[in-house]
């Protein structure tokens, strides 16, 4: 753990040389379904053939293995003499987290700031991606250490995606890490509102719980995109807890239609790059998961 902060920019753009696009995800606060959206979007990408992978940059709060069905018997795989292999799910998105590499899900991280940060530079320079289209890197809610951390230092970081809720508190929380964004000179790519509302299966009524039009109002403030909103939908809870993304599980539910959609307006705002052409996977052979 021992290297100096300007040595590690190299190693990781290294490491990250074969990505199309890098993409954080990022929120004000905590509780508005971030993570959910990240693994939803992953796996929306996923579906239209895309090599995808996730980093779990949230080292207090890492649920992304559980999100998508990682069992706690893997964590021992992670292996490699020049670098750290990240796990491949079922559906072929690759995964990266401090929870891999923890004893325990109930072992508290009881980290500085400042050897948080360092850590999460290390990360970013030691995982062995190989070619990926998308990187998405799920950031730690607010504008502390770690999410400063990640946003200076991956190189040629193409947007940042910012997830709220329509309650008025998260809009309010949510403009500081737009702020922040821009401060650091981040293409902001456009917001997602979660937890829009909820429509009943039965009489086809839509209920706005959390209030209404938050984040759309928020996008006309700040003059970026609105990407759109993700509604409430039972389904979208039992497939999260059972680990497998509601995109995969249930690809007709409104919810994973939702996801498909912003994927599209995500994908249409990138600058058009050459689809990745994956020549060996040397996963498939180490691991033998698909």
């Amino acid at each position: 753990m021992h290297y100096r902060h300007r040595h590690m920019g190299q190693p990781i753009a290294k490491a990250m040389a074969h990505i199309n696009y890098k993409l954080a995800i990022i929120s004000g606060k905590g509780g508005v379904g971030k993570t959910s959206v990240v693994v939803n979007l992953a796996a929306a990408l996923r579906q239209q053939q895309y090599e995808v992978g996730i980093f779990d940059a949230d080292v207090h709060g890492p649920s992304v293995p559980k999100m998508v069905g990682i069992p706690t018997e893997m964590r021992d795989i992670l292996r490699g003499s020049h670098g750290i292999d990240p796990v491949v799910t079922e559906q072929g998105i690759k995964v990266m987290s401090v929870a891999l590499i923890w004893p325990t899900d109930m072992t508290p991280i009881m980290w500085r700031g400042q050897y948080k940060a360092r850590v999460l530079r290390q990360f970013l320079a030691a995982i062995k991606w190989y070619e990926l289209d998308f990187l998405l890197v799920d950031l730690p809610p607010g504008t502390g250490d770690e999410p400063i951390t990640i946003m200076k230092s991956i190189p040629g970081l193409d947007g940042m995606v910012v997830v709220t809720t329509p309650q008025e508190i998260s809009a309010i929380v949510c403009s500081k890490a737009i702020n922040a964004a821009k401060e650091l000179q981040v293409p902001i790519l456009g917001l997602i509102e979660n937890m829009s509302y909820y429509r009943c299966p039965d009489c086809g009524r839509v209920d706005y719980l959390f209030g209404r039009d938050k984040g759309e109002k928020l996008a006309k403030t700040f003059k970026i995109p609105f990407l759109g909103s993700i509604p409430l939908d039972h389904k979208y809870t039992e497939a999260a807890d059972s680990g497998v993304p509601v995109v995969f599980k249930y690809p007709e539910a409104p919810t994973a239609q939702a996801f498909t959609q912003i994927a599209q307006e995500i994908i249409a705002k990138l600058p058009p790059r050459e689809r990745v052409v994956v020549k060996e996977r040397p996963w498939e052979a180490d691991r033998g998961h698909h």
